[in-house]
């Protein structure tokens, strides 16, 4: 597959354009489903707390238990087809439950295992879908293309919440999960436009096929001997970890300590996510104006100064609600620049036959520690209170900002593919 890349908007790709247009109705489906699986599982169902639980952990789980599997599968096959196949079964697999709440069949049981196949079948297409976009796009125009794809996930988690509710409120919560099923097939027949790619090809020298850890550790040799990669992994973990952890008490926080109303919170939560959507339209001309490096010390800083000004609400008025919705969205702000910038970059200096496993290392490793972040989360609120949970978050979000900013990272000044992958010193990767 080669890359087009057309001057101008890069809208003018025409492949870049059918690709957004199939995440955008992806983004804005998933997002319906945010609401409306959960509201199934309490409502309809009536879940447990243990079973609402590990509905919402099986959503994260399937990356820690085959996301680094599925990086050697990636790096072996054609990443088509891959992001095609898994969007039909996550069609088929959601559709299932619209259809078993109609033959009045449907279980608890059915729901969680719904939730974990489109979990596994979300490890395959993120992990291609990444592994794919540089050769679509060209690695020069990574950043833009990954800031679009962002801004359009961060438009629908603005919008998603809101027309999910006014769905069910219409319709019954399994059945609005059919809007989400429909979106996957509609994704799944707009990659069918998409260049056909191949199977990428071994580094030179390589002789045969190797085993599978083989494969596995050439991944991880690489995440560890780039400094670059290296650092901003062990960032990523503490990022999943302490934002994870406040957000496991969020809501309970606003409600129960705060005491705002649960009108104000669902104000509150729009107000955020439209700072993660002015982060990810942001993060491309906050590279220009800052550079990498300085760009990532601050954004990953925000979510703790946020968080910190939302331990400091208190009370239901006017003023509490503003002050939780301007926190809010300064933690919100940081994420996505972090994210486009932190992927853009991956994703440039890693060679073309590494890219599934280098992705799904890191991809691993975050949405694993995504779990653990939560239960430490709920454990610190149990033993400690929920104001002193969203405290301890909040100062533990600094330590990435800390990681980053000793670390050789804070130096880059733009991406670029280094002619060599990097292994100590990080100038080849832009500094000037």
């Amino acid at each position: 597959m080669e890359a087009t890349r057309p001057p101008g908007s890069l809208f003018k790709n025409r492949a870049f354009a059918l690709f957004w247009a199939s995440q955008s109705v992806s983004f804005l489906g998933t997002q319906i489903s945010y609401v409306a699986l959960p509201l199934t599982a309490v409502v309809v169902l009536d879940a447990t707390p243990m079973e609402a639980g590990l509905l919402g952990a099986l959503e994260s789980l399937p990356f820690l238990l085959f996301g680094l599997f599925v990086g050697v599968l990636v790096d072996r096959r054609a990443r088509r087809p891959l992001l095609i196949g898994a969007n039909l079964i996550r069609f088929a697999a959601l559709a299932w439950i619209p259809v078993a709440y109609l033959l009045d069949i449907l279980t608890i049981a059915q729901l969680l295992l719904v939730t974990f196949l489109v979990g596994v079948m979300t490890v395959f297409f993120e992990i291609a879908y990444m592994s794919y976009l540089p050769g679509l796009v060209g690695k020069d125009r990574l950043m833009e293309a990954n800031g679009r794809l962002q801004a359009s996930a961060s438009t629908a988690e603005v919008a998603g919440p809101g027309i999910a509710g006014g769905l069910i409120g219409v319709l019954s919560a399994p059945l609005v999960i059919a809007v989400d099923a429909v979106s996957y097939l509609v994704s799944a027949l707009t990659l069918l436009r998409l260049p056909a790619d191949k199977a990428p090809r071994p580094e030179a020298g390589a002789e045969g096929k190797q085993s599978v850890w083989a494969s596995l550790r050439e991944g991880f040799s690489l995440v560890g001997r780039n400094p670059l990669l290296r650092w901003c992994t062990i960032a990523v973990f503490f990022l999943s970890l302490f934002f994870s952890s406040v957000m496991a008490v969020y809501f309970l926080y606003l409600i129960d300590e705060a005491g705002l109303s649960s009108t104000a919170v669902g104000l509150i939560v729009a107000v955020g996510s439209v700072g993660g959507l002015v982060g990810a339209l942001l993060s491309d001309r906050l590279i220009t104006w800052l550079g990498v490096g300085p760009t990532l010390v601050a954004a990953v800083a925000l979510p703790g100064f946020g968080f910190l000004l939302l331990a400091t609400v208190d009370g239901n008025s006017l003023g509490a609600a503003v002050l939780a919705g301007v926190a809010t969205f300064i933690g919100f702000f940081g994420i996505p620049v972090w994210d486009v910038t932190v992927i853009s970059f991956r994703q440039t200096i890693t060679p073309e036959h590494l890219q599934g496993r280098v992705n799904a290392t890191v991809r691993s490793l975050s949405w694993g520690t995504l779990a653990v972040g939560s239960l430490m989360g709920g454990a610190l609120a149990t033993g400690l209170g929920l104001r002193q949970t969203v405290v301890i978050s909040a100062i533990g979000l600094f330590v990435p900002s800390l990681i980053v900013l000793l670390s050789p990272v804070r130096r880059m000044r733009r991406l670029e593919m280094p002619e060599e992958t990097p292994t100590d010193d990080p100038s080849p990767v832009g500094s000037h």
